[in-house]
């Protein structure tokens, strides 16, 4: 109010001081002795323009830029309400791709920048080992880590993890839960307050420790409340770990379940103890031990150049005083983040696949802007009168501008407040149905809650927006001749074909086929995947994962206790045939070179240890020999299994059984009893027909730890489960279950990736098919809007309804034709990129690229036929009468 007031009275001392300068010229011309009337107009002309002459006093008084920026924003305003339609449907459109990029980027922004719950991040790093091959690996072996650690004045203190899965024995039973083994100075690194006693370090352990062991351990919240009862004395309690007695130290804090995404660990334990405990010494000397991961913070005072500097030299040390293990392997720092080496796994993992959608994003951002320009640009055909009155008034091409600039400004700043408000429900919503990693039941705490960083990457994409379709009505207006649109009439007559809005409706076109091939390839691939044949039978199969470390003391007592609980399995009641592998039904065995005697070159097959009956259990018949029995005799071999391709490899047109092939993780040779057909043992793969080496697990017997039963059921899975879970529970309590799933969810969880990327690719295409359907129908309503009169003049001069319809058909199908070809060459080029990534289907497709051509066909015949039929209805006289 105070502004105002202010503004008005400068206004009144501006044209005070106005009328005094042209009355005191007026009375100089009278004293000069002209005539009243005409010393007023000659003052006036002398004068100039009153309202320039107010506009450059305001220059000098205030900012006026400022000011007219906010009366161009006020214009704009009024402008958009008074065209409701338009603005609204520009709104949604920049909202919903805008909302659509910023949930993405949150999700990105969530998984690859956050720490963990819990963690303090401040300083902390994550530290990988690089070999030769430019591949980052997120550990390395434990004297490593150790030397490593010593030697560091940077990175100090660091810290020591792996995983493990624990069996946890109570007075109530024993439950499979997932855990960590974790250095000394573990939470005192990543700066966790526990809820509960205090974590294990060297001067506390052996005071508080009553086990005989000398095992402590920290639980989670969650298993001090589900497990225990939430008891207040729990600290000091003692439990059973794997068989290994552990005093129960501390409790930690609910929402920390690890350092990385997706752990979820109930129990951490002291590394160094626990591994010694377990009789693994080697672990803990031998450079070719499993990998530890390592976390430090950066010493107070020490930036992350010089800390890199350091364990640089740090690592090329190591590389060589330990060639034979170290040798081309360099230590390198990332900022820490929830998703271990931060960066590393970008450039690993996921780099093509936010890649992809990046583009994606993008083009989805180019094509919407187009859509909303050529709605602005048909906006700017009903106002061209009005920019040509405002530029006659002395407007300049840049206030113009800004007129145009200020409303696309208006609709971007609502749309934003729109997709924020989109994406902040989303990503809520996001973590609600994400399902748990595994089967302990934890969920992971994926954080996509939109940021200050979040919302400006928004906000960036918005004013890009803006930038984008601002410019082509703006350009155009200002380029248009003023003498035509100030005649009275010359409204409605043809100004000729807008080649910008041709060519934006020709650019959504391109970009919609493009989008839309791609959903398309991603579809038929995943459809091809889902119903290609495994070579198993997928019906009633379930898989029952559990874990006898706790209930088995070596290899040959952990076969006999699940040979026993195959008995009793098979006693349920609807089962048809059980048995058991090492591992189960994934996407990758770890590959074996087999050699045969006599040949020098060994050959790669994947191999898996499984029990008696395995082939039947799959539905698998064998092509010659026979499946596994549960007593192989001893003939000095291990009996196996190859599939066909593996035995045409190294027995092209001679039989393969009795032959003999040896393998450097067994001490004895192994002998091929049996041949079965082409299948794939390991579910969905890319590579046609891999080899497989299938062995007997009563002979190759596997170390106690997780072991796979496949059963074939025939009834209920509400009864059978129950049936199962207590037959094993017969057998032994210290081997419980540790997940259960049929085949197909099984499978399906091997998949999720190729679902994600379908659903969202198919979300993306639907949109851009909308758009270039809108845009293409409003660029023909501005066709028809411009050529109103040429209309009205060609029917009044004999042309019928169909012939107005077909011409306006015939130019929509022009333009629709060039924008499928240009959209078709760019799908081609795209999809032979994207060849690796496709399961059954090729780049060119025929049945994707037609169906993607038929749709958006009808789609574009649609948009083009409505302003037809609409121009075929014009009134001749009307339209002769238009101004």
């Amino acid at each position: 109010m105070a502004w105002r007031l202010f503004r008005r009275r400068r206004d009144a001392e501006i044209d005070e001081e106005i009328a005094s300068h042209l009355n005191m010229a007026i009375r100089d011309r009278i004293d000069r002795g002209e005539p009243a009337a005409e010393a007023r107009r000659h003052a006036l002309v002398e004068f100039g323009s009153p309202a320039v002459a107010k506009e450059e006093m305001r220059a000098v008084w205030s900012w006026t830029a400022l000011e007219q920026l906010g009366t161009d924003f006020r214009i704009g305003a009024r402008v958009l309400w008074r065209a409701p339609a338009l603005s609204a449907t520009a709104i949604v459109l920049v909202a919903l791709v805008i909302g659509g990029n910023t949930t993405i980027f949150s999700a990105v922004h969530g998984v690859l920048t956050k720490p963990a719950p819990g963690v303090s991040a401040r300083g902390l790093v994550s530290i990988g080992w690089v070999n030769d091959r430019k591949e980052v690996h997120p550990g390395g072996s434990f004297p490593n880590y150790a030397d490593l650690a010593a030697a560091s004045a940077a990175v100090r203190p660091m810290l020591a993890f792996e995983f493990d899965r624990f069996i946890l024995t109570t007075s109530d039973g024993s439950y499979a839960i997932t855990g960590t083994l974790a250095s000394d100075n573990y939470f005192d690194t990543l700066g966790i307050h526990l809820i509960k006693g205090h974590a294990f370090s060297d001067d506390r352990r052996a005071a508080s420790s009553d086990a005989s062991s000398g095992l402590v351990g920290v639980i989670s919240e969650r298993l001090w409340r589900d497990r225990f009862a939430a008891s207040p004395d729990i600290v000091g309690a003692s439990t059973i770990l794997n068989g290994h007695a552990v005093t129960i130290v501390g409790v930690a804090p609910p929402d920390f379940h690890g350092v990385w995404l997706g752990e979820t660990s109930d129990v951490w334990v002291p590394l160094e103890t626990y591994i010694r405990a377990d009789g693994r010494e080697a672990h803990l000397n031998e450079r070719t031990s499993p990998l530890v991961a390592a976390v430090g913070r950066l010493a107070e005072g020490v930036t992350m150049p010089e800390a890199q500097a350091e364990v640089s030299t740090i690592g090329q040390r190591l590389a060589r005083d330990h060639p034979d293990t170290n040798r081309g392997m360099t230590v390198r720092l990332f900022p820490y983040s929830a998703t271990a080496a931060g960066d590393s796994l970008v450039a690993q993992r996921g780099a093509w696949f936010l890649a992809m959608f990046s583009i994606v994003t993008a083009l989805t951002l180019v094509l919407v802007c187009a859509n909303v320009a050529n709605l602005m640009l048909g906006r700017a055909v009903v106002r061209a009168r009005e920019m040509a009155v405002r530029q006659s008034f002395g407007a300049s091409r840049a206030r113009i501008i800004r007129i145009f600039v200020a409303e696309g400004l208006v609709i971007s700043i609502v749309a934003w407040a729109a997709a924020a408000l989109l994406a902040y429900w989303i990503t809520r919503a996001l973590p609600q149905i994400v399902p748990p990693l595994d089967g302990n039941g934890a969920q992971i705490a994926f954080d996509f809650t939109p940021d200050w960083t979040v919302i400006g990457y928004a906000m960036a994409l918005a004013l890009a927006a803006t930038a984008l379709f601002s410019a082509a009505p703006a350009i155009r207006v200002t380029r248009h001749d003023l003498q035509p649109f100030l005649k009275v009439g010359e409204q409605g007559v043809v100004q000729g074909r807008s080649t910008m809005s041709s060519a934006l409706v020709v650019l959504q076109l391109a970009l919609s086929v493009l989008l839309l091939t791609t959903a398309g390839l991603a579809y038929r691939s995943l459809s091809m995947l889902s119903a290609s044949d495994l070579g198993i039978d997928r019906n009633q199969l379930l898989l029952v994962t559990i874990n006898t470390k706790a209930a088995a003391a070596n290899k040959d007592a952990n076969v006999t206790l699940v040979d026993r609980m195959l008995e009793r399995v098979r006693a349920v009641p609807q089962i048809a045939a059980a048995s058991f592998a090492r591992r189960p039904i994934q996407s990758f065995w770890p590959p074996e070179h087999v050699t045969m005697p006599g040949r020098g070159r060994p050959v790669a097959a994947e191999r898996n240890e499984v029990g008696p009956g395995y082939l039947r259990a799959l539905g698998v018949a064998p092509l010659v020999g026979r499946d596994f029995e549960a007593a192989e005799p001893d003939r000095g071999t291990f009996a196996a299994v190859v599939n066909q391709r593996f035995a045409d490899t190294l027995w092209p047109g001679e039989p393969a059984i009795g032959r003999t092939l040896t393998i450097p993780s067994y001490h004895k040779p192994i002998a091929i009893v049996g041949v079965v057909p082409n299948a794939f043992y390991n579910g969905f793969r890319r590579d046609p027909d891999p080899n497989f080496l299938l062995v007997s697990a009563q002979q190759a017997a596997p170390p106690p730890g997780e072991m796979t039963l496949l059963i074939r059921y025939t009834g209920s899975l509400d009864r059978i489960v129950p049936a199962i879970g207590s037959a094993l529970n017969a057998v032994s309590d210290r081997a419980p279950m540790v997940y259960v799933r049929t085949i197909e969810s099984q499978l399906a969880g091997l998949t999720w990736p190729v679902h994600a990327l379908t659903i969202l690719l198919t979300l993306f295409a639907a949109v851009s098919l909308l758009i270039a359907t809108v845009g293409q129908y409003a660029a023909m309503s501005f066709t028809m809007r411009r050529r109103t009169r040429d209309f009205g003049v060609r029917m009044a001069l004999g042309a019928s309804t169909r012939e107005i319809r077909l011409s306006v058909l015939r130019e929509g199908s022009r333009l629709t034709a060039v924008g499928l070809a240009i959209g078709m060459a760019l799908s081609l080029a795209v999809a032979q990129a994207l060849r690796s990534f496709l399961f059954g289907v090729a780049p060119t497709d025929a049945r994707t690229f037609a169906g993607v051509l038929t749709l958006l066909a009808a789609a574009s015949l649609v948009a083009c036929y409505l302003p037809a039929h609409r121009a075929s209805r014009i009134d001749p006289m009307a339209a002769l009468r238009q101004e």
